[in-house]
């Protein structure tokens, strides 16, 4: 029981761990495609921010992160379990986004210092890619693996591997408030909290929004209404007039039929034009609500 008990808490502390800096990473690329925002909007990214971005990923994820997600991935893959295909492609990428964000630390570093040229759409372009598998990483981490693990790893695996848990504080993200990476600690604030401000902006707006929406359905529901009562009226009226101007049957089936003929086409277009209008107006908030906040928060 005791050995159990010491599994489950080693097991908790290492997965704790890699979720938390999973949340980490997440802010980070959040953070990144702000800067690659810029460069769609024409204006220069900031260089030594991306830069350090880049350096942060080298100096903790490539070598503390990865490392403690590929001693669980190595015990899956000498399990021979059925996710031992997934595991052997994470472990390569591993080794792949390291090389990328060493090679994207140095190509930036030098662009700072000026030893090369910032062709911005490349550097938008690699970045992003970087960014696309990176999150597809994470996922698969997330979704497939880390559940795997939790399922197929023994109590012992889980206490080795907890054993091995470096007491190293995250030099971006750990409260130490130390002077390294101080610069992209307040952008990666800046943008959270004008994430959050777009988020609560965003909740505004839609409240809003929905309040006109539903005050068009509303009107649009009442007008259907009125047109229905009128056309009943109409059906009635002009049934009633061609019956009684009719000189036999057959003169009053004919007419009643060109009659309703012609009401059921105006009211086809009355009803058409309805739906248009109250689609128009229930839709035009909301896209103007989405305009705002992407404005806002870009």
């Amino acid at each position: 029981m005791a050995a159990t008990n010491k599994a489950k808490i080693a097991q908790k502390k290492v997965m704790q761990r890699l979720h938390d800096e999973h949340a980490y990473l997440f802010k980070l690329r959040n953070a990144m495609n702000t800067e690659l925002n810029r460069v769609s909007k024409r204006s220069d990214p900031d260089l030594m921010v991306l830069r350090d971005m880049f350096k942060y990923l080298m100096e903790y994820p490539d070598t503390h992160h990865h490392p403690l997600e590929d001693q669980i991935f190595s015990r899956l893959i000498e399990k021979g379990t059925e996710h031992r295909s997934d595991a052997l492609e994470l472990l390569a990428e591993h080794k792949d986004l390291a090389r990328e964000s060493q090679y994207l630390f140095h190509h930036l570093d030098a662009m700072v210092h000026g030893d090369e040229r910032c062709n911005r759409s490349l550097l938008k372009a690699t970045v992003h890619d970087y960014l696309e598998l990176y999150a597809e990483h994470v996922r698969r981490e997330e979704s497939v693996l880390f559940p795997a693990a939790i399922e197929e790893l023994s109590a012992e695996d889980w206490i080795d591997i907890e054993e091995t848990l470096e007491n190293v504080d995250d030099p971006l993200f750990a409260d130490l408030h130390l002077p390294d990476f101080a610069e992209l600690r307040e952008r990666i604030e800046e943008n959270m909290d004008t994430a959050a401000s777009g988020l609560a902006m965003g909740e505004m707006m839609g409240f809003y929004a929905l309040i006109e929406v539903a005050g068009a359905l509303s009107e649009g529901v009442s007008e259907l209404h009125r047109i229905n009562v009128q056309q009943l009226g109409a059906y009635r009226d002009e049934n009633l007039k061609a019956i009684r101007g009719a000189k036999s049957a057959t003169d009053a089936v004919s007419s009643m039929l060109s009659v309703n003929s012609r009401l059921i086409g105006q009211g086809f277009r009355k009803r058409a034009l309805l739906a248009r209008n109250t689609w128009r107006a229930a839709y035009l908030p909301c896209a103007e609500s989405l305009r705002t906040v992407r404005d806002i928060v870009d």
